[in-house]
């Protein structure tokens, strides 16, 4: 992924505007987490190796991303995370030249200052890392919180490889990572829960905001920016110029729907979550029903289209991944951030 681009997201009414034919109007301390006692030997990955893993995948997306190479990012992305990169590289030609050149910058996580978040040996099958992102053009001092998982890459042989499958923008303070005597961080994976609330269920409350404007999820999240978004989403999905087109969000399974996080000191977690959603549009039977022009739709969608100028129907389908601050009562949940990606239209 072109981890360095961090475009915060147009609500999707405006993104997907488009032409109605018919009418007028057409985003622990250094070395931590097994740095203590026998800490190398007693985590899920040595934090060596761990430190190993976060520069390979630095310098494998610096090359993917250099040439487009969907399936170099396979070698070091799985789940959601690589469904977006890949999805970025083949909206690739769609974007402006300073938006390509931007995409092919290097960039670097310096284990240096890295913060990394390992669980005990036999505990969960990832780890995570806050680290600072550095490269040309970037402000000093942004980090990143970034999930890596142990993937199975051949059934037959039993291989396995270490994965980035998460990420998510660090924005100001975050509670600090609980450690053991060992100095090791306690994994929340998708079904453990955090006070009232199981990490995975932040996936299908993240969604309603979509699908009805947070009508079972407000009780549990806080009103951060990130919530704003999703909501003025929901109350924009048929702001259209004419009055001629309707839409709808439905919740869709194009993100990989799972959740990775670490207990804080504070009883509460810090969780990087993806879900998916689909938009539809459709024109209004009060208009006439009539063919959507695509006219005014941004490039990075119509290049599904294939020269396509009319649509009876359009669906938009994209992958999200938010990072949130879980409170130990699992309530006010604080979306701190999140990437809206485009994967596919139709």
């Amino acid at each position: 992924m072109s981890l360095r681009r961090n475009r915060l997201l147009p609500v999707c009414a405006a993104v997907c505007a488009f032409a109605l034919g018919a009418c007028s109007g057409s985003g622990g301390a250094t070395g931590s987490s097994g740095d203590k006692g026998g800490g190398d030997t007693g985590g899920v990955i040595p934090l060596a190796d761990a430190k190993t893993v976060l520069r390979n995948y630095a310098a494998v997306n610096n090359a993917a991303n250099a040439v487009q190479d969907g399936e170099k990012t396979a070698t070091v992305e799985s789940g959601a995370l690589l469904s977006q990169s890949k999805a970025s590289f083949h909206q690739y030609p769609a974007w402006t030249k300073k938006e390509q050149a931007e995409s092919e910058k290097p960039f670097s996580y310096p284990v240096e200052g890295a913060r990394f978040y390992i669980p005990p040996k036999g505990s969960a099958d990832f780890f995570m890392v806050d680290t600072r992102i550095t490269g040309e053009g970037i402000d000093e001092g942004r980090r990143r919180l970034l999930a890596f998982k142990q993937v199975v890459e051949d059934k037959a042989k039993s291989g396995k490889a270490w994965k980035a499958v998460a990420v998510g923008e660090i924005n100001g303070a975050l509670p600090a990572v609980a450690e053991d005597g060992d100095g090791f961080a306690s994994p929340v994976a998708t079904a453990d829960k955090v006070g009232s609330v199981k990490a995975g269920d932040l996936v299908a409350l993240s969604q309603d905001f979509y699908v009805t404007g947070g009508k079972k999820a407000a009780a549990t999240f806080a009103e951060t920016d990130s919530v704003k978004a999703w909501k003025k989403a929901y109350a924009n999905r048929a702001s259209f110029k004419d009055n001629c087109v309707d839409g709808e969000y439905e919740a869709g399974a194009d993100g990989a729907d799972t959740a990775y996080g670490v207990r804080t000191k504070d009883g509460g977690a810090l969780v990087l979550y993806d879900f998916g959603y689909r938009y539809k549009n459709w024109g209004k039977a009060e208009c006439g029903g009539s063919e959507l022009h695509l006219t005014d739709l941004p490039a990075v969608t119509k290049i599904y289209f294939g020269g396509r100028t009319t649509l009876l129907n359009l669906t938009r389908i994209d992958s999200v991944m938010a990072m949130a601050v879980v409170p130990p009562s699992g309530k006010k949940v604080r979306v701190t951030g999140y990437r809206d990606q485009l994967t596919y239209a139709q």
